[in-house]
């Protein structure tokens, strides 16, 4: 198991991924960053990769205020 939330986002992007699957039960925990404009939970809806297929920038779409930006990789969470 993951010692922090930072260390899951970490290795999920590391992986590629943008969920991180619990073991106990199997579901999956999406990856999202805080909206700027209404503190909405805007999920990812395009990412970049490095040659190897590790995630290097997301971009994020908040479904409230439909804002579109590219939050820190520090700043992202899991839902």
């Amino acid at each position: 198991m993951f010692t922090s939330e930072v260390e899951a986002v970490q290795q999920a992007l590391a992986a590629g991924r943008i969920t991180v699957p619990n073991p106990e039960t199997g579901f999956h925990r999406a990856l999202f960053a805080i909206c700027p404009n209404d503190g909405g939970r805007a999920q990812v809806r395009r990412v970049v990769r490095d040659a190897r297929g590790a995630i290097t920038q997301v971009t994020v779409r908040c479904p409230q205020c439909h804002n579109e930006f590219a939050p820190g990789l520090e700043s992202l969470r899991l839902r």
